[in-house]
């Protein structure tokens, strides 16, 4: 029998800032002179994330002349998620993401990581125009694996999402640390 592809969420997964927002976007704009909030940055975010602008027309709406490598080198990788990584292909599990983000960052954090070649297929909510947890951006999940959703394992840090994956027939689980996609996936091979 196939092992199960395992779909693993960019923020607060893979990446270590669950909470771009708070983390990362608002300090750096900030750090630019930006005169937007913290609020109204999550509003233009959210509009980029959902494919309705692009990084350019982002950083213009929040008034600075912002880089998209200069932002994308404020993130770290979650301790142990390369090990992770790593054991998942090698037990031979096919790996995938799903993650809300602004397409232009998605393709910059995930070459700055080098995570393509571990990582082939990404499901972006600024591409697909539907973010987490909306049943369509699962489903979108899907039908790009061309599984049935009972074939795939869902990972993320927001408990809201973990629910949503449940909901559209995926098995899905709550990621606290690397050893939360040990546990339910290697801890048969050991």
């Amino acid at each position: 029998m196939s092992k199960p592809t395992v779909a693993l969420d960019a923020f607060g997964v893979l990446y270590a800032n669950g909470n771009l927002v708070r983390a990362a976007l608002h300090p750096y704009l900030a750090s630019l002179g930006s005169p937007v909030s913290e609020v109204e940055a999550w509003a233009i975010y959210k509009r980029a994330s959902l494919g309705q602008m692009t990084s350019a027309e982002f950083w213009a709406a929040c008034q600075v002349d912002g880089d998209d490598d200069d932002y994308v080198a404020l993130y770290e990788l979650n301790d142990g998620i390369m090990e992770v990584l790593d054991e998942l292909i090698e037990a031979g599990y096919p790996l995938c993401a799903l993650t809300n983000d602004v397409s232009e960052w998605s393709v910059a954090l995930r070459r700055r990581f080098d995570l393509e070649r571990l990582i082939p297929t990404w499901v972006v909510s600024g591409d697909i125009r539907l973010r987490k947890p909306s049943p369509e951006s699962y489903l979108a999940l899907v039908e790009r694996l061309g599984l049935p959703p009972q074939q795939i394992v869902f990972f993320d840090d927001k408990h809201e999402n973990v629910e949503a994956a449940w909901g559209v027939g995926m098995q899905a689980y709550d990621y606290v640390d690397a050893d939360s996609i040990r546990q339910p996936l290697l801890a048969s091979l050991a």
